[in-house]
């Protein structure tokens, strides 16, 4: 009975002091990270507006998937695809009030997005997004994406 409790002190001992080295990482890991997702994130935004291919290739992972606000499933390549076909529909794109979770080596955007439509006359389309990195080791890369326009009042 004795080693059982000592057993079960040793183990509640343990998880207690990893779970305060878990609390004492993670606040480094997410200034580290936070910016620099942001910057990818701005990067990203002047990417698509300008059809910058090889930095969307850089940024977005190989199997990076997008559902849009009507249920539409895009992969990177489609994206890709487009660029190279007829102008761009995208006259502008801005990416602000963005708030960025780090959980190790994964990490959350949350954010509202402003698109200008070359098509004149076309409202700005106002929306939320969420977008998930992982960090390679290549660097941090977008694996999937999440956008939802808001309703205009």
């Amino acid at each position: 009975m004795k080693r059982r409790v000592a057993v079960l002190a040793c183990l509640v001992v343990l998880c207690t002091v990893r779970a305060q080295a878990v609390d004492q990482e993670a606040p480094w890991s997410a200034i580290d990270a936070a910016p620099e997702i942001q910057k990818l994130e701005q990067l990203l935004a002047r990417a698509i507006v300008d059809r910058d291919a090889q930095v969307v290739q850089r940024i977005e992972a190989k199997g990076y998937v997008h559902t849009d606000s009507e249920g539409k499933v895009s992969h990177r390549d489609d994206f890709l695809s487009a660029y190279q076909s007829g102008p761009n529909p995208i006259r502008s794109l801005k990416f602000d009030d963005l708030q960025v979770d780090v959980y190790g080596d994964a990490a959350v955007v949350r954010g509202r997005l402003t698109m200008e439509m070359a098509e004149k006359g076309a409202a700005p389309r106002v929306g939320r997004y969420t977008r998930f990195y992982v960090r390679f080791p290549v660097g941090w890369q977008a694996v999937a994406g999440h956008s939802s326009l808001l309703k205009s009042d």
